[in-house]
């Protein structure tokens, strides 16, 4: 197999095993440069990376890359030596030529150095409103962002987008920011972090005033992972005259959080109020026809289209974010690419069965029975967790009766059966007590339309999704 190849598979294993902001931080950029006499080049994006991975990570990314390359290898970490402003750019592809396999420090925080030449935003250019798959779970977000892309400072200002992680805050972010820089205007994204570090290295350099400028002489501000901002009394200060400055001029300012003001504790009261001055919009985890419409999304752009039945057992399993899902969506690809075999159902069931169970998947995959790893969710676990979480019984919910509480939560069943299990309209009508097609589908719709504007009906969803899976382990 190609090295290039490996060190991509090895990345998609490593997404799995490791804690979502160990990888987001320290190997989600880490791009292959070369492989020579046993030894993998990569390039990573800073001193700091650097140093991390050697010494903290390096067994278990050499580890990874050893079990896929089916070779014992060394992993060389190197850092780009450019021009700061092109070090935001993940598009641009230079000749190995341009690195430098010596550290390249100017500052502990290479990457959050303001660039001092041309500008450039920081956003990723594959992030795009086209290529953002729309459902329940998202529509008012992405209704929102795109809202605010039309008519940046004139509409939702600010716009706070809240949710678990994984789920597409970032992507949104990244949207908004190419729209609005494609007809001309002065964009940044930044994560609070960066924000955080930026301020530390002009109170160092003496430099807060370009500091100021750089971050107030913007029309759209993308600000991600606001929360990890709590308890930062300086930054939080510097934050909120920046927020102001931007707002009084009719700027723009879009913030992510993995949850609404209300909830970060060691948020400023004076910012925690500015939040709530514009439009908050949450997504929620995304439903199955979501997600078998990312599957096909993501693997038609990888170039290897998923045979229909295996893109709805991925599908059918949950998911904690749109990350996890991608992250199996690359594995059960790097086997078909790597082992050079046919993927078929059996093979796609292992490599499930294997992901739930948190065991790495082997060179070679015996068959085991997926469902002693995780069960599917029946038209009968569904009812029967239901009745129990309200505390009804199942006749109650099977019943004809029309009293406005149990049809509620009758309909909330319906809308969950149809989410969680494979049954057919049919199928589902028959469960619940012998009902016609028409009414389940009332029943689904009036529910689905209903949690994208109503939030406590949202989290209520969730709360019994929840219940059923536990459930049903």
């Amino acid at each position: 197999m190609k090295p290039e190849d490996a060190w991509l598979a090895a990345l998609g294993q490593l997404q799995l095993q490791l804690h979502r902001s160990t990888y987001d931080t320290w190997l989600r950029d880490a791009k292959f440069l070369s492989y020579d006499d046993k030894v993998f080049t990569v390039r990573v994006r800073n001193g700091y990376a650097k140093d991390w991975l050697e010494q903290k990570l390096y067994r278990a990314v050499k580890h990874t890359l050893c079990s896929v390359f089916h070779e014992q290898v060394e992993i060389q970490f190197v850092v780009q030596n450019r021009p700061r402003h092109e070090f935001y750019d993940d598009d641009t592809q230079p000749s190995g030529s341009e690195y430098s396999t010596e550290p390249h420090y100017s500052s502990i925080y290479v990457e959050e150095a303001l660039p001092t030449d041309d500008w450039n935003p920081q956003l990723n250019s594959a992030y795009t409103f086209e290529n953002f798959v729309v459902g329940p779970s998202n529509q008012m977000a992405q209704a929102g962002a795109q809202a605010v892309s039309v008519n940046p400072g004139q509409v939702y200002n600010p716009l706070y987008i809240y949710g678990n992680s994984g789920l597409g805050k970032t992507h949104l972010l990244h949207a908004i920011g190419n729209a609005c820089r494609q007809r001309g205007l002065r964009v940044l994204y930044a994560t609070s972090e960066q924000f955080m570090n930026n301020l530390v290295e002009a109170i160092r350099g003496k430099t807060t005033s370009d500091f100021r400028d750089y971050y107030r002489g913007v029309d759209v501000l993308l600000i991600d992972d606001v929360q990890f901002m709590a308890g930062k009394d300086s930054t939080q200060e510097e934050f909120f005259h920046t927020f102001n400055a931007l707002r009084e001029q009719g700027k723009q300012v879009v913030i992510a959080s993995d949850r609404r003001p209300q909830a970060i504790k060691g948020l400023d009261d004076r910012l925690r109020s500015r939040f709530e001055w514009g439009l908050q919009v949450e997504i929620l985890t995304p439903s199955y026809e979501t997600r078998l419409a990312i599957l096909n999304d993501k693997s038609e752009m990888k170039g290897h289209p998923l045979p229909h039945e295996i893109a709805h057992l991925i599908a059918s399993y949950t998911y904690a974010s749109i990350r996890d899902l991608e992250g199996t969506l690359t594995q059960v690809l790097a086997y078909k690419t790597l082992m050079g075999n046919h993927l078929t159902i059996e093979v796609a069931e292992q490599i499930l069965a294997e992901k739930q169970g948190s065991i790495p998947v082997p060179n070679a995959l015996p068959r085991r029975d997926v469902s002693a790893v995780k069960r599917q969710i029946s038209l009968s676990d569904v009812l029967q967790a239901t009745a129990r979480f309200y505390q009804l019984s199942l006749d109650d919910i099977l019943s004809k009766r029309r009293t406005k509480d149990v049809s509620y939560i009758r309909q909330l069943a319906i809308y969950l059966a149809r989410e969680e299990t494979q049954a057919s309209w049919p199928e589902i009508g028959d469960a619940f007590g012998g009902r016609n097609h028409s009414t389940m589908v009332h029943g689904y719709k009036k529910v689905a339309e209903e949690i994208e504007t109503n939030s406590d009906m949202r989290r209520e969803v969730e709360d019994l999704r929840k219940h059923i899976h536990q459930a049903a382990v």
